[in-house]
């Protein structure tokens, strides 16, 4: 999986989940999710789940803060850093 299909895939599930209704123009990869309220820690514990059902890795805790997961490109990044420990995206 390249990189955009990765933060496509994220995109999608924010949308479809986060922000029912809106353009998806509204969403870029910047977009900060956190701290700007799209997100609650309900919803992080639901796209933490996504994460890993969908890349089949796990997170480790210090992975689950703002500061990793706050915009797509962080969430991107975080995906790819996984990538090299068992998961299946290679």
């Amino acid at each position: 999986m390249t990189r955009e299909e990765i933060r496509q895939t994220i995109r999608s599930f924010i949308l479809a989940n986060f922000l029912q209704g809106e353009a998806a123009e509204t969403l870029q990869d910047s977009t900060l999710l956190i701290s700007s309220g799209v997100m609650t820690s309900v919803s992080m514990l639901e796209l933490v789940t996504f994460l890993e059902e969908q890349f089949s890795f796990t997170l480790e805790p210090e992975d689950i803060r703002v500061g990793r997961m706050d915009t797509v490109e962080l969430l991107a990044d975080l995906v790819t850093s996984r990538a090299g420990k068992g998961s299946a995206l290679g």
